[in-house]
């Protein structure tokens, strides 16, 4: 079985309600915890886009660089990756499709060179 079968297998049984673009989140979260079986919370749907509560406490930006990927793998597709307080020992995390590089804040996501140069006033 490809890896394109089980995400649709899964995406099947387990998130029937899911859009394409939430799928692309929960790809993303996938990958960012080393599969759906290490995604602690609930996979809930968020606006157009989706959320889980998380007790990971392994975000950070090189040793268990889980916060460095997130950040990298966000850019790179055009995901908008957000981590909100969520009640005691919990990260709740929001994850938004967006589909185009450029417009409005709440519309565009940029590469991670963009930003880092916007960032870095270059």
């Amino acid at each position: 079985m490809t890896e394109d079968d089980w995400n649709n297998k899964i995406r099947a049984e387990q998130y029937p309600w899911m859009t394409d673009d939430q799928f692309e989140c929960f790809d993303m979260l996938c990958d960012l915890f080393g599969g759906a079986h290490h995604i602690q919370g609930k996979v809930k749907p968020c606006g157009t886009g989706i959320e889980t509560n998380s007790r990971h406490c392994g975000f950070s930006t090189f040793d268990y660089n889980t916060l460095t990927k997130a950040v990298v793998f966000a850019h790179d597709r055009c995901i908008r990756f957000g981590i909100e307080p969520s009640g005691p020992g919990l990260l709740k995390l929001c994850l938004h499709k967006r589909h185009q590089r450029d417009g409005r804040m709440y519309e565009r996501h940029p590469t991670l060179e963009e930003h880092a140069n916007s960032i870095r006033g270059v």
